[in-house]
């Protein structure tokens, strides 16, 4: 048989008409003419019938002088048509080569049924496709194997079956050749880390091993062409390469040149590694269109994704730092720094048309809440995501189940006040911008053996690992404001005080209760955006603020005393109980703190999830309901002066948060659990605070009368005589007189401001003056003109009565007389307790 085609087309249609006749006219060949051949013994149970020929003639063709000879057997390969386009010929039983006549090049040996609709897998070993099949033999599957050993036989075998059809090439991940070969064919690679074949004779099924972590489904023909830029210095503006592109495979991004020279064999001449793989899923801008961004995913050395709405303008400054946020979230980037530098190119000039709304902010946009790598919600009719100068590594992270939090950790300590209050927190700041209100925070105080810690972290569960979520108070308050932000619409726990700055700590409470960080100014000297943020926090420590900030000389305000309520740790069930109300969880109260301990580490997370599930679903349903539920927890306290009200409502915003979440199922608890344990702890806060006037107002009274207990007899000059008698002391750095005959203490105008620091002046005036323990003849000044005996003219001083030393600041009791009310439901079932014997009570425990 001869040919003279003029051209590669024309020459594989001669080729095929004429061939086609040929194959025809042989028999099919029987079993058992196969000689016991393994290979060909089993095409001939898998394939089609009359598929295997018996060639009787000597056959010659012009096509690189291949002549089989008469004996051998024909195997007809055929294209997605089911046309006859070459023939793969063997020889039973011997080591010689198969002979394989396929002038068109995509050519195959077809296992399974030429279905358009089927998945297609590709092999390029007959061996190892047929083994294949044999694992997963599937109608919906068909399977073809390239009868040719050259890699580009293959490539043209892989582009003709996928047009069309969904074509898949199995591969290892260190198959890079393979990879690499393919790149921009319309087909997908699976690349697994084991052999597929292996995991098939394993017994994993295709489709577990479609769904493995650890397998990867890539798009070959996602790779892009981008040009190489260089500085032309006749122009002095970037020119283009057409010769470089990027190409992105399983194991990193790289920039490619190929050698056109002979296109029948095309090879690489440069290829250089810039990262691993990372790709740009959007273009991001903001509600105006400004501060447009890219949106970058990728994945780290353990498998761990990332996401990163990365700001353009990184890019046209120090380009390290953006580079060095990405190497801090796991991307492996050349060192070679012409290289690095095609990263810039590579995600800026990315083609990408889809677009994301970013904002500048986590927490609620609209009717979705917004996280570090996604959004919660529905509404919005495009992808908005959060971006920042940083990546940042969420401490967002769920393990386990929430079935397994809610009833191993969370319903069991539904009679523990203190962890109640906590949990609760937990869920509350996502009721903030709901209702309006700017948040703040609760310290939790005693002891070190307390289990102040425990309760925090219990709390910590709700969003992530207690160790990773917890943060510390050692830390700046620039550095706090930074994390504050990061919480915005959320929960902050904050483990001991002790470890921060006593000097800093006031201006850091202030900080975070108003929700406003520093405001900062740009190169350009322009202002930079201020953070904002509305958070719940939730602190402890050994001490209250007030000792902690005397110790460095510091004294704390009203202001301070409302951002921050201070609750004892100590639920007064007993010093083995300490923190506890009741034992459920162990025989003793070390025991029960470890088993928290084993439960908080092992489930985490996945109540937070599900609670943002639950209040984005009808944020207007959500907001209606924690409204009722905090003016049914207010209506209990309609007798709280301003400033106990104003934290009162932060208590009933967390007794809200409890009482949804227990309505949503996530906690486990009774209705109204969570109120008890939250006014439980209101009232242990007004018990130090007072239910009745004003705090400042006590403290401005304390604070004047602690002056005169302290400095009574040596900076108050007795007023009875012109001269210091024999036996009195000289009197230095005076404040004022004592009289003796009314008591009074005469404070001298010009010292008078030093007394009251840290208060204001015209406040203390007031507050002494509203109290009844300041003597006032000059009502416009609070001042009083007294005579001096040792002095001709009446001196105007302020006169503060000696009642102050018998003033007492009432503190509120509960209902029975002791500190605190005892706050029961009715119609509950209560949690199943264990007791502790009569016989434990008074016994030392471990710290916990």
């Amino acid at each position: 048989m001869t040919t003279t085609p003029t051209n590669t087309h024309q020459k594989a249609r001669a080729f095929s008409t004429g061939f086609t006749v040929v194959m025809n006219s042989f028999d099919a060949a029987t079993r058992q003419g196969l000689a016991d051949d393994k290979l060909l013994i089993k095409l001939f149970d898998l394939l089609p019938p009359n598929s295997l020929l018996n060639v009787t003639d000597n056959l010659t063709t012009d096509d690189a002088s291949i002549v089989p000879t008469a004996g051998t057997i024909a195997l007809r390969l055929t294209d997605k048509q089911g046309d006859i386009v070459g023939a793969v010929f063997y020889t039973p039983n011997s080591k010689a080569k198969p002979i394989v006549i396929d002038p068109t090049g995509y050519g195959a040996i077809v296992i399974g049924d030429l279905n358009k609709a089927n998945e297609i897998i590709a092999f390029d070993d007959a061996e190892y496709g047929i083994d294949a099949y044999q694992c997963m033999a599937d109608d919906k599957i068909t399977f073809i194997i390239s009868p040719q050993k050259t890699k580009q036989s293959f490539k043209k075998m892989v582009q003709h079956w996928s047009s069309g059809s969904l074509l898949t090439v199995p591969m290892t991940i260190d198959n890079k050749g393979m990879i690499n070969l393919l790149a921009g064919v319309n087909a997908r690679a699976l690349v697994t880390i084991a052999d597929i074949l292996t995991m098939l004779h394993a017994n994993h099924s295709y489709e577990a091993i479609l769904a493995a972590d650890e397998t990867q489904l890539i798009n070959l023909q996602d790779t892009a062409y981008y040009p190489e830029w260089r500085d032309d210095p006749q122009l002095n503006e970037p020119m283009i390469y057409a010769d470089g592109r990027f190409e992105l495979y399983h194991d990193g991004l790289f920039f490619v040149k190929y050698n056109d020279d002979d296109p029948a064999n095309i090879t690489f001449k440069f290829k250089a590694f810039i990262c691993s793989p990372i790709e740009v899923i959007a273009k991001t801008r903001d509600i105006s269109s400004g501060t447009w961004g890219r949106l970058l995913q990728w994945r780290d050395d353990d498998n761990v994704p990332h996401t990163w709405s990365m700001p353009l303008s990184l890019l046209q400054g120090d380009a390290r730092e953006y580079r060095k946020e990405l190497a801090s979230q796991g991307l492996n980037i050349t060192t070679n720094g012409k290289q690095r530098s095609y990263l810039d190119t590579y995600i800026q000039n990315y083609p990408i048309h889809k677009r994301a709304l970013c904002v500048d902010k986590l927490g609620w946009h609209g009717e979705q809440y917004i996280l570090p790598d996604g959004a919660i919600g529905s509404d919005s009719k495009q992808l908005i995501v959060y971006q920042s100068a940083h990546a940042i590594n969420s401490t967002i992270a769920q393990q386990g189940t929430l079935e397994q939090w809610r009833d191993e950790l969370c319903k069991p300590l539904a009679e523990q006040s203190r962890f109640v209050f906590s949990i609760a927190c937990a869920f509350a700041g996502q009721l903030m911008e709901l209702l309006d209100d700017d948040g703040g925070g609760f310290h939790i105080v005693g002891s070190s053996t307390m289990g102040k810690s425990l309760s925090l972290k219990a709390a910590a569960s709700v969003w992530g690992n207690p160790d990773r979520y917890v943060k510390t108070w050692r830390s700046t308050d620039n550095a706090l404001e930074g994390t504050a932000s990061e919480c915005n619409d959320s929960f902050l726990p904050l483990d001991e005080i002790s470890d921060s700055d006593a000097k800093a700590v006031g201006r850091t409470i202030y900080m975070l209760g108003n929700g406003t960080g520093k405001g900062r100014s740009t190169v350009t000297g322009h202002n930079r955006t201020t953070k904002t943020w509305r958070i719940i926090f939730l602190s402890n420590g050994e001490e209250s603020l007030q000792n902690f900030m005397a110790q460095a000389g510091q004294k704390t305000n009203a202001g301070i005393e409302i951002r921050v309520a201070h609750i004892d740790a100590d639920a007064g069930a007993g010093n083995d109980l300490r923190t506890f109300d009741s034992l459920v969880l162990a025989d003793t109260g070390a025991a029960q703190a470890d088993k928290i301990k084993e439960l908080y580490y092992r489930y985490y997370g996945v109540a937070g999830m599900a609670w943002l599930e639950h209040i984005t679903t009808d944020k207007t349903a959500t907001t209606a309901t924690a409204k009722q539920l905090v003016n049914d927890f207010m209506s209990k306290y309609s007798d709280l002066a301003p400033q106990a009200h104003r934290v009162a409502k932060r208590f009933a915003i967390v007794a809200a948060a409890g009482e949804m979440a227990t309505q949503a199922d996530i906690t486990g608890w009774q209705a109204g659990q969570a109120t008890t344990a939250v006014m439980t702890c209101l009232d242990n806060w007004l018990d130090n605070y007072g239910r009745d006037g004003e705090h400042e107002q006590r403290q401005i009274i304390e604070h004047i009368k602690a002056f005169i207990e302290q400095h009574g007899s040596s900076r108050f000059q007795p007023c009875h005589s012109t001269a210091y008698q024999d036996f009195e002391a000289k009197i230095t750095n005076r404040v004022g007189y004592h009289n003796y005959d009314t008591g009074e203490y005469y404070f001298t105008t010009s010292t008078f401001d030093e007394v009251c620091s840290p208060f204001n002046k015209s406040k203390v005036l007031q507050v002494l003056d509203e109290a009844g323990l300041l003597n006032v003849t000059e009502s416009d000044r609070k001042t009083c003109r007294v005579s001096l005996p040792f002095r001709k003219n009446r001196t105007r001083v302020y006169a503060v009565k000696n009642d102050i030393q018998s003033y007492e600041t009432n503190k509120s009791t509960g209902t029975d007389g002791t500190t605190g009310t005892n706050h029961t439901q009715q119609g509950l079932d209560t949690v199943l307790s264990i007791k502790t014997p009569l016989g434990q009570m008074g016994q030392s425990s471990s710290i916990y």
